[in-house]
Parts: structure tokens; sequence; C-alpha cells
């Protein structure tokens, strides 16, 4: 449907002057002095906007835009909220898709936004056709969180104030309590980068995945494409007879030339691409001029922790490999390489105990000889970047396609 088309209401008349609308950079929320907002279904884009209390018996929201023009704002009324705009007449929208009419006001018009969206009118209000999706975010994050991706806009958030009362069947209670104003098969729990999408009926099913794949991965569930259980189902036939994938029982780590790597045997981790051969091989002896998988110790950088994986000009250290329920782990002097899951960016750390399924590290061994390294699951990569050329730290990134993972060859000393 075109811009015209959207609202069923009639146009006003067109203004003589032809000054440019400004960005909206907070919008208000007039509330009638009769809505608690206490029972308003909260929403991601309330962060970042203004609410102002009016009284129902003297406020006329036609009398306040031609009192501020080129400006809109919204008002939430029982039942419904109304955008008022000096370009349109008012439009009155459901509650379940207020975020994201706010969140396309915020980047734009909203009828110039929103067109290429499925958009139905029920009952005299506008609102999305598909219902939003609830998330839960812990309140610590929620001052960082922004509505970037479209598939953030089709959202009702909640919030939990602590990681121990993370409890997965408390929270698919209060998605079961939501009725008909969010999607019911599945809600989504997010605690800084990672997120998991929950079975409303039976918590227990769960599916993590990061930034990288939450668009495919919501999109995919709220279109009822594909259900929880389907998701993870999907993932463990991807890796479950694929012996090139540590997440397999079958995988075998093996070095550069292909031979087996055992428990008791002990390697160097070589970077490949800078002062590589011409053919890009690297001599087992040769050690000069080439990039190393190092232990650095940061205890600045690290909270609670010691040591960190890095890359160096310098000859590398020696690590190892344990498994442990059918799980390959890189070990260095006993203890294991995984991620520590702290900051924006996650570091890969040497610590005594046994990684948690979250700190795992995904180890892909290719017909090249190379092992790419990811978090668990591959659903993230873990690159190697350079500090003034002669050092390198590990991080999970998040923004970054999985090619991006860093290479390692492994060689036997």
């Amino acid at each position: 449907m075109s811009p015209s088309e959207f609202p069923s209401v009639p146009m006003p008349p067109a203004r003589a002057h032809k000054a440019r609308k400004p960005r909206l950079l907070k919008p208000t929320l007039y509330v009638h002095d009769y809505i608690n907002l206490a029972n308003v279904q909260k929403c991601l884009e309330d962060r970042r906007s203004d609410f102002v209390t009016i009284d129902s018996t003297t406020f006329s929201g036609e009398l306040e835009i031609e009192n501020r023009p080129y400006e809109r704002f919204f008002v939430l009324e029982r039942g419904h909220f109304t955008l008022f705009s000096h370009y349109h007449a008012p439009v009155k929208f459901s509650y379940k898709s207020r975020n994201a009419v706010m969140a396309h006001l915020w980047r734009d018009d909203v009828f110039t936004d929103m067109t290429s969206t499925k958009f139905v009118e029920v009952d005299g209000l506008w609102q999305l056709e598909q219902l939003p999706v609830l998330c839960f975010a812990f309140g610590q994050d929620a001052d960082t969180l922004q509505s970037s991706y479209v598939i953030d806009d089709n959202t009702i958030h909640e919030y939990y104030e602590s990681t121990a009362t993370m409890d997965m069947a408390d929270l698919a209670a209060v998605a079961q309590g939501k009725g008909d104003l969010c999607i019911s098969h599945f809600f989504v729990v997010n605690c800084g980068r990672e997120y998991w999408a929950v079975d409303t009926k039976d918590p227990s099913i769960s599916y993590t995945f990061g930034p990288s794949t939450k668009t495919r991965t919501i999109s995919r569930l709220a279109d009822g494409s594909i259900t929880v259980q389907a998701l993870v189902d999907e993932e463990l036939s991807q890796t479950s007879t694929d012996a090139h994938t540590s997440q397999s029982p079958k995988f075998t780590l093996r070095d550069i030339n292909g031979e087996k790597v055992v428990e008791g045997d002990r390697f160097v981790l070589h970077i490949p691409g800078r002062g590589d051969d011409d053919d890009g091989c690297v001599k087992q002896t040769m050690f000069d001029e080439k990039d190393w998988v190092s232990v650095s110790y940061f205890t600045h950088l690290i909270p609670r922790r010691e040591a960190m994986l890095s890359g160096s000009m310098d000859r590398g250290h020696t690590f190892g490999m344990a498994v442990v329920d059918d799980i390959t782990y890189l070990t260095f002097e006993g203890q294991f390489v995984q991620i520590e899951n702290q900051g924006r960016r996650p570091g890969i750390v040497i610590i005594p105990e046994t990684p948690s399924k979250r700190n795992r590290i995904h180890l892909t061994y290719s017909d090249d000889g190379l092992i790419a390294l990811s978090r668990w699951g591959a659903k993230e990569p873990i690159i190697l970047e350079w500090i003034k050329s002669a050092c390198g730290f590990f991080s999970v990134d998040d923004e970054r396609c999985i090619d991006d993972s860093a290479k390692l060859r492994l060689i036997k000393v």
C-alpha cells in the first residue's frame, strides 16, 4: 500500500511552507490521567521517550499539534494509542504494535517507513499482521538496549533484575499470562550478548544464539516456519555426524599433516597469514618471522583470571588436548582454554575448571589442515586482532560472520 492509502482517515490540506521536518530525537507520549502505566505493556522504545501525564478533561491532541508545528507525538488512551502529526490526520493504533510504531517514527515518518510492513486494520485500529515477540531482558543491560534491527521492532519487553531470577519456568508462566498480546509458542531471553529462544509450553526446551544470527532465528520462529525444538534438532543433525566439528562425538583433532592428535601429545599453534611461505605452508621446525599462539598474563584486563590467549611473533607456547564426555578441549599446562564471558568482547582465557557450555570453544577442522575457532555451536566467530603488529588478542566478535573465525595450524612437537 502507498503512504496515502495507509490511514483510513482524510488527509488535511497541504501547508503553505516547505520547511524540512526535523529528526525526532525523543518521542513524547502524553498519558491520560486515568491510565495506569503499570498496566501498559512495556516497550523497548520507552527507555528513550518522554512520558507526560495530562488532564483528560482539558487536553486536546488536535489543539496541541496545532501549537507544535512539524512535530509528532503519541497519546496513550484506553484501549488504543493515537499518533498525532502535523502532516496527516490522527491515526489510532493497537497497543500490540506500539513498539514497532514508535521505532519506525524514531527513524523516519511512520507512514514512509512502514508501508512495506504488513499492517492491517482491525476494529478501527492499525496493527502489525504478526503479533509481537515477548522478550525478557536483564535489567542491568536495559539502558544499553536499543532497537537496531527490524526484528527488535515488533516486540514487547519484561525485565528481570538478577540472573538468579532467570528461571525459565517462571518466565514461561509470565509469557503464558500475556494471552493474545504476543506470540504464544515461544519467548526470548536476553542477557548481555547471549540469547535464548524458549518453548513456552515446555521451558526445558531452549535454543542458544547470538546477535549475528538473531534476526534469522527470531524471524523463523515468529513466522511459524520452525519451532524451538526443531532448531535444537537442526543444530544436532548438522553436527552429530560431522567428524570435522568438535560438537560431534565422532570428532578427531588432527595436525597440519592430517595425523590424529591424542591426549598426551604436545603441539604449537601457528597463525597463518603473515610471514608465510609463498605456498602458505610452514615447516615444522621454522619459528622465525612467524606468528604463534601464546599465553599472556594481563590481570588488569581479565578480572579474576591470570592467563589469556594471544598472538605473538615469538615462539608460541606448547598446548595439549583433553577429551571430557566426548568433547575435545584445548589445554595449557593441564588447564582448559575457554571463553571468558565478561564485557562486550569476551576474551579467551586459561582456567582450571572444565568449561560450561556457554564457555566452550568450538573447533572445526578443515581438509586443508586449518582449525577454525568459534563459540560452541559455531554461532559466533573467535577472531584475532593485532596490536602494533607485535601482539594480538583473541576474542569473540558476534558482529562478524563465522567465516572471519581465527584459523590455526596445529604442529606437533
